[in-house]
């Protein structure tokens, strides 16, 4: 594999390092692939519905939002409903 260095501002280096530490990613390494493919899946239009839902569910769980309820508001939504959150 090859080495790539980058420097980050201190904010956004704070907010990788929470991302590890919450167990979301092993290593920065891992966090930075990550974020590289998934760029690159969307600049090469093979974006997928995991790829897109991804921080929805991170949201939702934080929330307590269940499955049943983020697929009502997605229902309304589509029937120009509001939603009622």
């Amino acid at each position: 594999m090859q080495t790539t260095s980058i420097s980050l501002p201190k904010q956004l280096a704070k907010e990788v390092e929470d991302q590890i530490k919450e167990g979301r990613f092993a290593s920065r390494s891992e966090f930075f692939r990550a974020a590289v493919k998934t760029y690159l899946s969307i600049q090469n239009g093979e974006v997928n519905w995991e790829v897109l839902a991804a921080p929805f569910r991170s949201i939702a769980l934080k929330s307590g939002l269940k499955e049943k309820d983020i697929l009502k508001a997605v229902e309304k939504g589509r029937h120009g409903k509001k939603s009622s959150n």
